[in-house]
């Protein structure tokens, strides 16, 4: 750890820092103190579904830096994070790590309030060539050798993901559960899905690549929250930047060809193969983030998602296929979603 060597942990926080840290995060202010950083304010910041703590420190030199607080449970989620960055920092932008006390506290390089999302919600000018930039990360992270640090994506996991989406949208949103015969065909359909995308080519994911985890720099984009990088379907961050979350407000057909086409190019793999590949796991991504929206609502904990649930849905039906499982779910789809969508 940089900034901390010769220096007595139990000697009392000076007056200043003790003043614009709250209480609980007595760590992370020893962290800052140690590590020459004191701040003349804190921000705690939200949080995301995580149980990490994440607050901004503003420098005396108008700088800042991000103070990142992992509890007890999340020990091993720190664990990952150091590895995941070291694996990535020579071909993607990431945040330095400044400090870290290995106790669940860490200093690392702040990259602003503005994200990729909210940069391209507002200016419509610069989502063409910002989606490339992403797309150009994602390419770089999918050339990039396993390095082990998570299992791979495997059947189970995409299965589970499937399952507890039906659970959280029937059972626990609608509160309509399925009956034994539509749950057999939704469960023969999910299977069908999931050993389906395994069967594609394999790469490196990101796993949570989307533009609240992108930061636009200077032509690049930064990514953060990268801790669970592991080995899937080689479309699957690109399915989890197009048409998800704040896109599905503004993304075109058009738009999200032609970003296929460039992670095609950067690549070097023949663009129809890929884009049906696409298609696929998109509908897997799609399925499952319906769950996790729907279970947010449905448990009163994450309202924001609400207005995207509809827009998921949406993409859910449009994006089934003409086999016979996929025929099965689609009855399903008009039965009990279509209709929220009117």
């Amino acid at each position: 750890m940089r900034g901390s060597a010769g220096l007595d942990d139990s000697r009392p926080i000076s007056g200043s820092i003790g003043r614009v840290f709250p209480a609980e995060f007595d760590g992370l202010a020893r962290l800052a103190y140690r590590s020459g950083r004191e701040p003349v304010s804190v921000e705690i910041l939200p949080g995301d579904v995580g149980r990490r703590r994440y607050l901004r420190l503003r420098l005396t030199d108008d700088g800042s830096v991000l103070g990142v607080v992992y509890p007890r449970e999340e020990a091993d989620s720190r664990r990952r994070w150091v590895e995941a960055r070291a694996a990535l920092e020579k071909h993607v932008r990431v945040p330095g790590l400044i400090a870290d006390d290995a106790e669940g506290n860490q200093l690392v390089e702040d990259f602003g309030s503005e994200d990729l999302a909210g940069r391209l919600t507002m200016r419509p000018d610069a989502r063409e060539s910002g989606l490339a930039s992403a797309v150009g990360a994602a390419a770089s992270i999918a050339g990039i050798a396993d390095p082990g640090i998570n299992p791979a994506f495997d059947f189970a996991l995409f299965r589970r993901e499937l399952d507890l989406a039906r659970e959280a949208v029937f059972d626990l949103y609608l509160g309509c559960p399925l009956s034994l015969e539509e749950r057999e065909a939704h469960d023969r359909w999910a299977a069908a899905l999931c050993q389906e995308i395994l069967e594609h080519p394999r790469a490196l994911c990101h796993r949570d690549f989307h533009g609240n985890n992108l930061f636009p720099l200077e032509g690049e984009v930064a990514a953060i929250d990268f801790q669970d990088l592991r080995s899937g379907p080689d479309t699957y961050d690109l399915a989890s930047l197009l048409w998800e979350r704040t896109t599905l407000d503004w993304m075109t057909p058009e738009l999200a060809e032609a970003m296929i086409s460039e992670f095609a190019r950067r690549r070097g793999l023949a663009g129809a193969p890929l884009r049906r590949r696409f298609d696929r796991v998109l509908l897997q991504r799609a399925w499952k983030v319906c769950g996790t929206f729907a279970r947010a609502v449905a448990q009163g904990r994450g309202e924001v998602y609400r207005r995207y649930l509809p827009g998921e849905i949406a993409l859910v039906g449009r994006l089934l296929g003409d086999s016979q499982d996929d025929h099965a779910f689609r009855r399903l789809w008009q039965a009990h979603l279509r209709p929220l969508l009117s």
